[in-house]
């Protein structure tokens, strides 16, 4: 069982839009450390600015700091910062030996007041930390440290319990909101599909005429376009070929059967009466006749299937119709019996010689596959909707396929019984041809005790046009 394209698109997205989240945490936690730093340099700079008057007094200092209206990172890390200075021995730790006395590249930063203040990152045996180097009025000078790793692990404690606090609300959000998107994204990539099916969908399939041009939407699906449009055409050029060859082989052959058939027949009445001779070549005028009905059928399926089996129309009674064929049938089929039930001025707009073939075939399909001493019933009634047509016979057992394959052309059902039944396994589909071009539907149905009923309805006339 193949895949269905669209759950194959919805998945992919929601595994992207996975990814994608990931990545973003992968992302804030390799460059968030990097931000945090340089935030916090340019924060150190300003409040030795700012508060640097106050050293080497490191109490007076981080007062000056929280007192500051500048909202910033630092303030939560006063307390946390070493001040390291010449009067002030033993050094506190071994970066403010480094700062002090070893050998440190200063960058100098320019402050709003003009101020130069020197900072570096120290990195010592106990981490890694950020110096500002300070020097007051009297040239006495103060080092602040601040260690970058005590900073990121705090802030990485406070992200951690924010982010666990609020999972469970941000959570289900983001879930929604990644579905929506996925749907989203899936409803836009299939829109030009869908696009492209509904065109296709206008296709006639008999003239391969398409009544929505083909456009694609995007550059993506122009070969798709051109190469639906290349076969279509050349399916058009092949079926105007088979359709002419059809079309100009009844023709051309008519003419030869019907010299045949004269010349047969003026050869019979100069055979001697009753003979061999003339029993054999009157079969042979059976046959010249049943190539002149196939031929004359397949002119006129050639004729459908080029939209060219125009009708003309004209109001007929159809129940007279009906009425008069039950007569007629009983005449010339005494062994069967043939039953009607036919409605009154049942009135249809058709043509009178098309709708004349299509009950036929259908009474000669009846016939021909009937039981031994069986029956035909004819029904014509009318409602607000339509009229209904339908023939029903009994018939011995039929192949399972028989309701789905009965229109299909040269198809005789069960083909070791239809040897002896005279047929061409054309005239189903003259019938469901005709009554297409009547806008009208033919069906079959093979019920479970053997009755076979095809039913002839039209339901897109009005009422009036129906009844006298």
């Amino acid at each position: 069982m193949k895949p269905s394209f669209r759950v194959v698109l919805f998945v992919n997205i929601l595994i992207a839009s996975v990814i994608l989240i990931f990545a973003n945490r992968i992302a804030i936690q390799i460059f968030l450390p990097l931000q945090i730093k340089e935030e916090l340099k340019t924060e150190l700079i300003n409040y030795l600015e700012e508060c640097g008057q106050h050293l080497p007094d490191r109490d007076n200092f981080q007062s000056c700091i929280q007192a500051s209206e500048n909202i910033s990172l630092i303030k939560g890390f006063t307390g946390r910062y070493v001040l390291c200075s010449d009067q002030i021995k033993p050094y506190q730790n071994d970066a403010c030996r480094v700062a002090l006395n070893g050998a440190i590249k200063w960058d100098v930063a320019k402050t709003a007041s003009a101020k130069e203040i020197q900072y570096a990152e120290v990195e010592t045996g106990g981490g890694e930390w950020l110096a500002a180097n300070f020097y007051g009025l009297a040239r006495e000078r103060t080092v602040v440290l601040l260690s970058l790793e005590d900073v990121s692990l705090e802030i990485s404690r406070l992200l951690r319990a924010y982010r666990d606090k609020n999972t469970i609300y941000v959570l289900p959000v983001l879930l929604i909101l990644i579905l929506l998107m996925t749907w989203h994204v899936f409803n836009v990539a299939m829109r030009p599909i869908k696009q492209i099916d509904q065109s296709i969908k206008t296709l006639d399939l008999k003239t391969f005429e398409i009544k929505t041009a083909l456009v694609a939407p995007y550059k993506e699906f122009q070969n798709i376009v051109a190469s639906f449009e290349a076969l279509r055409l050349k399916l058009i050029q092949s079926f105007d070929k088979a359709r002419r060859f059809a079309s100009d082989a009844s023709h051309e052959l008519r003419t030869p059967l019907t010299i045949l058939r004269g010349n047969a027949e003026a050869l019979i009445k100069e055979l001697p009466m009753g003979s061999d001779e003339q029993i054999r070549m009157q079969m042979v005028i059976s046959e010249i006749d049943r190539l002149v009905t196939i031929i004359q059928k397949l002119l006129w399926l050639s004729r459908a299937d080029a939209n060219k089996l125009q009708p003309v129309f004209q109001k007929v009674n159809l129940s007279d119709v009906m009425g008069q064929w039950v007569l007629d049938a009983q005449t010339f089929n005494p062994k069967l019996k043939l039953t009607g039930e036919i409605q009154p001025k049942v009135i249809w707009k058709c043509d009178p010689d098309l709708v004349h073939q299509l009950i036929g075939n259908l009474y000669d399909n009846a016939v021909k596959y009937n039981v031994a001493n069986g029956w035909i019933h004819f029904r014509l009634n009318q409602d607000a909707n339509g009229f209904y047509l339908s023939i029903e016979n009994p018939s011995a057992p039929l192949p399972v396929d028989f309701e789905k394959q009965a229109f299909d052309r040269f198809y005789r059902g069960d083909d070791a019984r239809s040897r002896a039944i005279d047929g061409l396994g054309l005239g189903l589909s003259l019938c469901q041809e005709i009554a297409a071009v009547h806008e009208a539907q033919l069906q079959i149905k093979v019920s479970n005790d053997g009755i076979v009923i095809f039913t002839l309805t039209n339901a897109s006339l009005d009422l009036h046009q129906m009844t006298l």
